[in-house]
């Protein structure tokens, strides 16, 4: 069924549809909404991970530079654990973000959308929230993380 037609259909289900279809059409275009609210808000926080780690990754691994050669072990070391920690963090943020984005369809006419359906595109909504939920954790963790490292590097 092309764009256009199942358009139609939908329009048409708005308006001639019975209770339960029209129940049933409203619920798909929520959770629609839901998974477009996800994937707008995973798309920044994958931006902020790309800024966090493109600065770890400069700070840690390519430029090779300690900010902390100068100091004593003990803050060399906390340098270190805190710039790998940040790193490793913000990329597991990366790979929880992923599959948030990853938003396919069932390009079914509308007026064949089953309980069958709406449960599995429930189930969907709710396995892609959990999987945001910890993307944004793992994200403030690694920014927190790399602000600390630039507040350490800054004050010593």
């Amino acid at each position: 069924m092309s764009v256009a037609a199942q358009a139609l259909a939908t329009a048409r289900l708005q308006i001639e549809g019975t209770a339960e279809e029209k129940a049933r059409l409203l619920a798909v275009e929520r959770l629609s909404r839901m998974l477009g609210a996800l994937d707008s808000k995973t798309s920044v926080l994958l931006r902020f991970n790309a800024i966090v780690v493109a600065a770890l990754a400069y700070l840690v691994v390519i430029r090779g530079i300690d900010p902390f050669a100068q100091s004593n072990a003990t803050l060399r070391a906390i340098g270190f654990f805190i710039g790998h920690a940040s790193l490793v963090l913000s990329v597991l943020s990366c790979g929880f973000s992923f599959p948030v984005i990853d938003v396919e369809w069932d390009p079914r006419e509308p007026s064949s959308i089953g309980h069958d359906s709406l449960e599995r595109v429930g189930a969907l909504v709710a396995q892609r929230t959990r999987l945001y939920a910890w993307a944004w954790r793992l994200a403030v963790a690694a920014g927190a993380g790399f602000a600390v490292l630039v507040a350490l590097a800054t004050i010593h």
